[in-house]
């Protein structure tokens, strides 16, 4: 009779990049989600948005603006899961900087998490016309 072993599977080496890319962003992106989702949904999501990413990673530093490009990713999957955006929002990405200075991050942290320029972070949070979203999801 033979014996059969159990191997292990493999461990899933991930490319150095983005395991530093995931250390950069995985706590903004959290952050992100919290503020439109209920901690478990939020938590799933950015699972989700990070697997999806490491899937396509080589795809995606391909491309002219990787960052911008991870961003619009997650931004998209919260937005799927989310309460929809009031009528008043006149760009997806001015209400993502408005959350992300209500979450407290400061236009440099903005540009760095969203892949913008940081002047364009400025010019978008400067001219809204709508107020900074109130308090993260689920607190009051």
């Amino acid at each position: 009779m033979l014996l059969t072993h159990h191997t292990p599977a493999p461990a899933l080496l991930l490319p150095p990049a983005f395991e530093a890319f995931y250390a950069l962003q995985h706590a903004p992106y959290l952050a992100y989600a919290h503020a439109h989702l209920p901690p478990d949904q939020a938590t799933t999501v950015v699972k989700k948005t990070f697997g999806t990413l490491a899937t396509h990673w080589s795809q995606l530093v391909r491309s002219s603006n990787p960052t911008a490009d991870a961003w619009d990713h997650l931004s998209h999957q919260v937005r799927r899961h989310a309460a929809p955006l009031p009528p008043t929002t006149d760009c997806i990405l001015r209400h993502d900087a408005l959350v992300l200075a209500a979450l407290g991050y400061t236009h440099s942290d903005s540009a760095g998490i969203t892949g913008r320029h940081p002047s364009k972070i400025h010019y978008l949070t400067r001219t809204a016309t709508t107020p900074i979203p109130g308090p993260v999801h689920g607190k009051s």
